[in-house]
């Protein structure tokens, strides 16, 4: 509880150091997240704690079903504080994309999100769009942005 309360406090006070749309990530996260400049990258910060979440990440697997992979990569970024939960998260849900276990809060404290759900869109290694918050149909909007790039 006392993390939830620390991450939701980070996030309420965004950093003037955050990536903003425009911003190239740092070599770091490049290498945490294994990219590369040959895809466009669709990150999703979150929690299992998190409601919204639990909606919105069914829609982004069926999505994952449906995108070009030699064009598209989604990878779930979870900001659990303990790995379990967020592992647990993942399995109840059946999620079929790459996910990085946050625990140390090594990427969510680079991109400082306002909140979770968060999704960020990067291509040759720059934020080229962000979404925050719950999202009617996120995989219908995101494949709508997607087409739009």
């Amino acid at each position: 509880m006392i993390g939830k309360i620390l991450l939701v406090l980070t996030l309420s006070f965004a950093n003037v150091y955050a990536y903003k749309v425009g911003d190239r990530v740092d070599d770091k996260v490049v290498n945490e997240l294994n990219l590369k400049n040959d895809k466009i990258y669709i990150l999703d910060f979150f929690a299992s704690w998190c409601a919204s979440c639990k909606i919105e990440l069914p829609l982004i697997s069926k999505l994952n079903n449906n995108i070009d992979k030699s064009k598209y990569k989604i990878i779930g970024i979870d900001v659990d504080e303990e790995i379990q939960d967020g592992k647990s998260f993942v399995e109840d849900l059946n999620l079929n994309f790459d996910i990085i276990y946050d625990n140390e809060n090594k990427l969510i404290e680079k991109f400082e999100p306002i909140g979770v759900p968060a999704i960020y869109y990067l291509k040759d290694y720059k934020i080229i769009k962000v979404i925050y918050g719950a999202v009617h149909n996120i995989d219908e909007k995101i494949l709508i942005d997607l087409k739009g790039l």
